[in-house]
């Protein structure tokens, strides 16, 4: 995780698609990226995603891998970015976090959302209904998790959720909420309820348009502002384009560099050499962004991410 003045933490995340929640792949890649990145930077954010299940590319559950994660080791902070309302039961879930925030010694940071991938939803069985519907549970869900992450207990009936009980063992303060999405009313819900908002790889127009969405509605309340996604980064452009290259060839995009790099800016990537990129990070400090999760999608490519961890030490 990347936060301005000076204070960078790394981000470890493996996936084949952007912020994909449920599932975690590449294990051993991302306990050597944490292990390297720990050491340098100290405190680290793993952050697991899920992907579309391939027959060649192993997929851990992410909430077990969690459980891996917190015990092997001691200062790396962890946590799902993010989870879908669709998958848990809000009470089970807030149980889930409240343990294992407790038994990692309070390094369990929980991102949640209404969810978006139907591909993902359907193949584990789960229906996928209207964003309207994703909402409403969103929003049942949060009166649920909210007060149980913070200790308290909840008696809540509502529509699609209901709970009465408390979390034991309690959660040392409260365990870090991150709300993440880019449509309105998910941001609106952030604004009021979560202590992070987090947002995918947006535009500047659309994160400025949001972000003045997310000041209405945040009364005062101190919320931190992310953005996640992924980057391409070199030493000069020729070095550039061939990690460009190498993600085409690892995606299957035809096209080859020119069009990853078409592709990836589309997705609100950070792209270019040590220069662009600083220069790039810079605007989104300016334009009020807090924090960066950058999402490593080819684990196997350590030079690339050796330069991205160098950068953020040495340029921030």
């Amino acid at each position: 995780t990347a936060t301005p003045g000076g204070r960078y933490r790394a981000v470890a995340r493996s996936a084949n698609t952007p912020d994909v929640p449920g599932t975690c792949r590449t294990t051993t890649s991302i306990s050597d990226a944490m292990r390297s990145n720990s050491a340098r930077f100290g405190p680290a954010t793993l952050m697991p995603t899920g992907v579309l299940r391939e027959e060649d590319r192993p997929s851990p559950e992410c909430w077990v891998t969690l459980g891996a994660v917190a015990a092997s080791t001691r200062r790396v902070a962890f946590g799902p970015l993010v989870t879908p309302v669709g998958f848990r039961n809000p009470a089970l879930l807030a149980r889930m976090a409240c343990t294992l925030h407790s038994f990692s010694d309070g390094r369990l940071v929980l991102g949640f959302g209404a969810g978006w991938f139907r591909d993902e939803y359907l193949a584990n069985g789960y229906e996928f209904p209207p964003f309207r519907d994703r909402f409403e549970q969103l929003l049942e869900a949060l009166k649920i998790l909210r007060p149980l992450t913070e200790g308290r207990r909840v008696d809540f009936q509502g529509k699609y959720f209901a709970a009465h009980t408390e979390c034991l063992p309690r959660p040392k303060g409260k365990v870090h909420l991150i709300i993440g999405g880019r449509t309105t009313k998910v941001v609106e819900a952030a604004a009021q309820m979560a202590d992070e908002w987090n947002i995918f790889g947006p535009t500047l127009d659309l994160y400025r348009r949001l972000r003045r969405v997310f000041d209405s509605n945040s009364a005062g309340r101190e919320v931190q502002v992310s953005q996640m996604g992924t980057f391409l980064i070199g030493e000069n452009t020729r070095e550039l384009k061939e990690n460009a290259s190498r993600h085409a060839k690892l995606f299957g995009i035809a096209g080859g560099a020119d069009a990853a790099f078409e592709l990836f800016r589309g997705r609100g990537a950070f792209i270019g050499t040590v220069a662009e990129f600083v220069e790039q990070v810079n605007e989104r400090l300016e334009a009020g962004i807090q924090k960066f999760y950058f999402q490593i999608l080819n684990t196997q490519n350590k030079v690339m991410v050796n330069l991205l961890t160098r950068t953020l030490k040495e340029k921030f």
